[in-house]
């Protein structure tokens, strides 16, 4: 995986040891305070060779990333480092193996100028080698940029550039050449089968030589990404977010509205649900796909056995007396065979195949979230209509008695057939209007059954809810930042960023030479008699080099085409942290509204509850008209069910909110691809966040 995004300035101190990964090797700097680095220019980005020179932080990293580089040895810190860092401003004496920047760099805190990368790759040539294709890859990839803006020309009077030498390029060139050549001999003296192979091996090296130096007929130089992922903090969150106090939501979170029957009803669906069955099957895959990367990653062995009856041509390679006879022949054989993954295509595919792994179990996850906020928001709603029912039922019985009151009245002519008629029509509307009830919660109970994951039948079997209103609701300090770790999907989306960003390392390393060594035995004979006897033998050993010359843009394109992902997943990534942080604010601007909106309107229903007794007395005692009691009926029924649906809606709101917190969700995935990779590939512990 990636390096992490850029420390802070404020977050380094002065005389720290800066170490920023490139492609295949690390540029070092001494942190001078206020921005600014001090470093050994060399061929860091420019064509030309640069001198010890002062830069801004953003230029030092470019795009890259950059660490703090442990100093357990330092002679000198602080300001002493940045003093003996500027003591040298100007020199030009760069040398790649003898003195480059992390000489320099070692030099200013310990004393003595070191370089592991130059030891490195002295001990290990494979090193060498990508070392210095990719470092020479850089340098075709600057070439377009040799001058430097009117402000970085003010940040060090010694930042000239000079044009490239043609020594330089051809030490570069001879530098590669012998690491190539060196690294041939040595594999092929140990697969040879005699030393009198050795003249062989020796003409063997020239095609890898040959290859090496015209690797850069292919390049990628120019084809880069500009795409970042957003930090939480770069969006203003303070008056809508504030800190509260509150709590995240834990696993169990529905056990605060002390509702048995929605606890197991949850259960059975994580237990049930074909949704959730299918998330499962996609990290089954996303696991297979793990292990085939793997595999890929290590030596392959094979075993085959041919049985052929052939007749033989008597005028081709064959001579008599096998030629123009038919002749059997067995052929058994052992093979072996392992690419070199020297430019890490194999380890980048493993690594992208571990982060989708993660992602998919991240989306999981959400789907998870998702049926589990779905069951409970169901849920709800039938406790909606229930209480809606409740209420109709309440306004059918008051229907009823002033349809009785008219009946009178009408005998003692307080009132005429046209108020009956009104009165009949009134019952029969609260009485349709109940049945319309009983068909909404009879639907909202298949609902549920369907995200059970069972027959319609199973959800005759749910009785009615029976929900408590829930925990106070009050927001978690610090939201924005650890939002990040508790949204599934956002985990999902930074996952997806951190694949693509290794599938674009891996199209990069098609650009270079892919060498397989592969080697066989076994026995070839004619008939059986002879198959086991060691005339039959047969032996094969030898490496197979391809390298891309002229491909007519492929390489490019595909490149070009990664890089398009790249900024589609991290447009997708800041997309899924605004939506996050709208979904909390607006949910928790809708709880806070409706605690408001409840005040009103138990008053207002109050109220309305007393108007309409007071109306129906009056009109049972003659002293008004039934248009009267109708209207304050009327006013109550609505308070009644605005009430009941608000009591709800905040339910339906908490329960909404809490699904925007996470619901209970904390993200170990990180360290969880942490252990798995340290067994298959080295990784580092956060997802990438640019690539370049």
């Amino acid at each position: 995986m990636s390096l992490a995004p850029i420390r802070t300035e404020s977050s380094i101190e002065a005389g720290a040891h800066l170490v920023s990964e490139r492609e295949g090797y690390a540029h070092h700097g001494i942190y001078a305070g206020n921005g600014r680095v001090i470093h050994y220019g060399g061929f860091h980005r420019s064509a030309g060779r640069c001198p010890v020179e002062c830069i801004p932080l953003c230029r030092f990293a470019a795009n890259k990333g950059v660490r703090v580089q442990p100093e357990p040895d330092a002679v000198y810190t602080g300001m002493t480092v940045v003093e003996r860092a500027r003591s040298r401003l100007g020199e030009d004496r760069y040398q790649l193996l003898t003195n480059n920047c992390e000489h320099f760099c070692t030099w200013c805190v310990r004393g003595v100028g070191r370089s592991e990368q130059v030891r490195r790759g002295l001990r290990n040539p494979w090193i060498g080698i990508r070392t210095l294709f990719a470092f020479a890859n850089e340098l075709r990839a600057c070439r377009a940029h040799v001058t430097s803006s009117p402000r970085e020309k003010r940040c060090s009077k010694h930042a000239a550039r000079l044009p490239i030498r043609g020594q330089t390029c051809m030490a570069i060139f001879l530098q590669t050449a012998f690491f190539a050549y060196y690294v041939t001999r040595r594999v092929m003296n140990i697969f040879s089968i005699a030393g009198r192979y050795t003249s062989r091996v020796f003409k063997a090296g020239v095609p890898v030589i040959v290859a090496t130096g015209v690797s850069a007929c292919v390049n990628y130089a120019g084809i880069h990404g500009d795409a970042a992922m957003n930090a939480p903090r770069q969006y203003a969150t303070q008056q809508s977010l504030p800190f509260e106090r509150g709590h995240w939501p834990t696993a169990n979170w529905a056990d605060q509205f002390a509702d048995g029957q929605l606890k197991a009803l949850i259960d059975e669906a994580l237990r049930s649900s074909p949704t959730l069955d299918q998330a499962r099957a996609r990290v089954a895959a996303a696991q297979a796909y793990r292990e085939s990367a793997h595999a890929g990653t290590m030596p392959r062995v094979d075993a085959s056995y041919a049985l052929a009856r052939q007749q033989f041509s008597g005028t081709a390679l064959v001579p008599p007396p096998y030629g123009g006879s038919w002749q059997t022949e067995n052929r058994g054989i052992l093979s072996a065979s392992y690419e070199l993954d020297l430019w890490g295509k194999k380890r980048e595919a493993l690594k992208a195949s571990v982060s989708r792994l993660q992602a998919n179990r991240a989306d999981e996850e959400t789907i998870r979230l998702t049926l589990t906020t779905s069951i409970a928001r169901t849920y709800n709603q039938l406790a909606r209509l229930y209480v809606l029912h409740d209420i109709a039922e309440q306004e059918i019985a008051r229907r009823e008695q002033i349809d009785r009151i008219t009946a009178g009245r009408i005998a003692t002519g307080l009132d005429t057939q046209v108020e009956r008629e009104t009165a009949r029509a009134n019952l029969a509307t609260s009485r349709a209007a109940m049945k319309s009830l009983d068909g909404q919660i009879l639907a909202t109970r298949y609902q549920i059954a369907a995200l059970l994951g069972a027959g319609p039948d199973r959800g005759l079997q749910i009785a009615r809810p029976a929900l408590g209103m829930g925990d106070d609701v009050r927001l978690p300090d610090n939201l924005p930042a650890d939002l990040v770790s508790r949204r599934p999907d956002i985990v999902a989306a930074r996952w997806n960023v951190d694949a693509i960003a290794h599938d674009v390392k891996e199209a990069k390393a098609e650009f270079y030479p892919d060498i397989n060594l592969s080697a066989a035995i076994g026995l070839d004979a004619f008939g059986f008699g002879r198959f086991l006897t060691a005339a039959s033998r047969t032996a094969s050993v030898g490496p197979a080099i391809h390298l891309p010359i002229f491909d007519a843009g492929e390489l490019r394109a595909q490149l070009k085409g990664r890089y398009a992902d790249f900024d589609y997943a991290v447009a997708t990534y800041n997309q899924a942290l605004v939506t996050a942080l709208s979904e909390v604010a607006t949910q928790i601007a809708g709880v806070r509204s409706t605690d408001a909106q409840l005040v009103d309107a138990q008053t207002a229903r109050q109220a309305a509850l007393k108007a309409a007794e007071l109306a129906l007395a009056q009109y049972k005692a003659g002293l008004t008209n039934q248009l009267t009691v109708l209207n304050a009926d009327v006013n109550a029924l609505s308070a009644d069910q605005s009430v009941a649906n608000l009591r709800m809606t905040r339910r339906d709101q908490q329960i909404a909110l809490a699904s925007a917190l996470g619901g209970g969700f904390v993200d170990t995935s990180f360290a969880d691809s942490e252990a798995a990779t340290r067994t298959d590939v080295s990784a580092s512990d956060t997802p990438a966040v640019a690539a370049r």
